[in-house]
């Protein structure tokens, strides 16, 4: 028999950040999308939707902003020509203007597979044998699999949680917890469809968001 997989309760409210009416809009993904080991989001599930969340406001900036770091090509081009120029990325007002921090809450949610324990990683190396193997895996999963850019692997693992069932054929879990790519301190959320959530609060993104700010300086980001 597999190891007992390992679970985690959410917090009584999650953060997202969205754009403008859409923060229980669901991720949704296709078939053709789904085979590619760089499209679509990390636990994307071809037949449902996922609702990305943090527990945290660093953990939801740093996601959501992570696409506009310079990358090392560009500061080592730019070095070249201005050694003395330090490259900042520019954010554009409008991608602020256009989106909201929102507080979630889900109503009696089911566990979610914390991908995060070894005993998880023991569980899906054995049940999800035959799709490591086609997907070119030889050894077992361990944290350096579940966090890497393979989101064929990530998703096989969703798909793995969104379709488990009880012997009563309801669902096994509400969704898969996380740590971010970016920092093993920020926890984050994909909640599957079918999980109740009720929006708590929702504002704009100001400026002077104190983890705007800090995520932001970490990466030279100017935010406008």
């Amino acid at each position: 028999m597999p190891a007992e997989p390992a679970t985690a309760t959410p917090p009584d409210t999650v953060l997202r950040i969205a754009r403008r009416g859409g923060l229980c809009r669901f991720s949704t993904i296709n078939p053709v999308d789904a085979a590619l080991p760089r499209a679509g989001n990390r636990f994307d599930v071809v037949g449902g939707g996922v609702l990305y969340a943090g527990t945290s406001p660093d953990a939801c900036y740093a996601e959501t902003l992570s696409r506009f770091r310079p990358t090392p090509v560009i500061r080592e081009l730019l070095k070249e020509n201005d050694p003395g120029f330090m490259v900042v990325g520019g954010v554009p007002q409008d991608w602020r203007l256009q989106r909201v921090m929102g507080e979630l809450a889900l109503v009696d949610p089911l566990p979610f597979l914390d991908v995060e324990h070894p005993t998880t990683h023991a569980h899906l190396s054995d049940v999800l044998a035959p799709e490591l193997v086609a997907l070119g895996y030889k050894a077992g999963i361990d944290i350096s699999d579940v966090c890497n850019q393979d989101r064929r692997l990530s998703r096989a693992i969703a798909d793995y949680a969104f379709t488990a069932t009880e012997p009563d054929g309801t669902s096994t879990y509400s969704g898969i917890r996380y740590m971010s790519r970016i920092s093993s301190q920020w926890e984050c959320w994909a909640i599957f469809e079918g999980t109740q959530v009720e929006i708590k609060d929702e504002r704009g993104l100001q400026l002077n968001d104190a983890a705007l700010e800090s995520v932001a300086n970490m990466w030279d980001l100017r935010i406008f």
